[in-house]
């Protein structure tokens, strides 16, 4: 497949369980290596070139085994701000301001494994923005969050955007969509089809688009969705 993506844009990875969003996201974050083909930025293949990727990419797994349960919320940022090569002055900074940006004020102190979902959800983005970098993968950022929790990150993502930001999420939830600038659907590995986030705004059309990931596809019956207009063989 190929996908392109330009700063200040925001992308979502549309499909179904299985359909290869998060191996996507993992591949072009270095954390597996793909059979084939390269993952460009600034024309260097970060599959070649890991420490460019660490560099300039961050991601947000959502993977609670990732932190220390006993430890609280500060100190999971701080030993991770350490892992990041961010030391003194630099590093309480960092701390403080994505604390502050993801509203975790109230439970810093907190340890991790007495954090709701939605507070762990939070810490697992505020980790990722310690480094201050070219791109963001949030892989399934609002699964089963509260409201005030999506919100937030939807408001993250914006931001991210407006400081020109590559701004990358893997979703099965069509709420998200409203929120991005493109969405290109993946179907058992395959991207399916790429649309403007703006044609998919209304229930109608997200109707439709879930429809289109659904279906099952081969070579002898491939339809593509077109905004506004249904399906098309082609």
């Amino acid at each position: 497949m190929s996908i392109r993506v330009f700063p200040g844009e925001k992308l979502a990875l549309f499909g179904e369980k299985g359909a290869g969003k998060t191996t996507l996201l993992k591949i072009i974050a270095t954390f597996l290596l793909p059979d084939e083909g390269k993952v460009m930025l600034d024309g260097i293949d970060v599959i070649r070139n890991a420490k460019y990727a660490r560099k300039n990419i961050s991601i947000a797994t959502g993977v609670e085994r990732s932190f220390y349960y006993r430890l609280s919320v500060k100190e999971n940022l701080r030993f991770f701000g350490m892992l990041n090569g961010l030391v003194g002055r630099t590093l309480k900074f960092r701390v403080e301001e994505v604390i502050k940006r993801l509203g975790l004020g109230d439970y810093k102190k907190i340890k991790y494994m007495e954090l709701s979902k939605g507070l762990k959800r939070r810490l697992d983005i505020a980790r990722a923005l310690l480094k201050d970098v070219k791109v963001y993968i949030f892989d399934e950022p609002n699964a089963g969050v509260d409201m005030t929790t999506r919100l937030k990150i939807y408001e993250i993502m914006d931001e991210l955007s407006r400081e020109g930001k590559m701004v990358l999420i893997a979703t099965h939830d069509p709420e998200d969509l409203r929120q991005m600038d493109r969405i290109a659907m993946l179907k058992n590995g395959k991207k399916v089809e790429e649309v403007a986030a703006k044609d998919a705004v209304d229930s109608r059309t997200v109707c439709k688009l879930v429809y289109l990931i659904h279906q099952k596809y081969d070579r002898s019956d491939t339809r593509s969705f077109i905004p506004g207009g249904g399906f098309h063989n082609i």
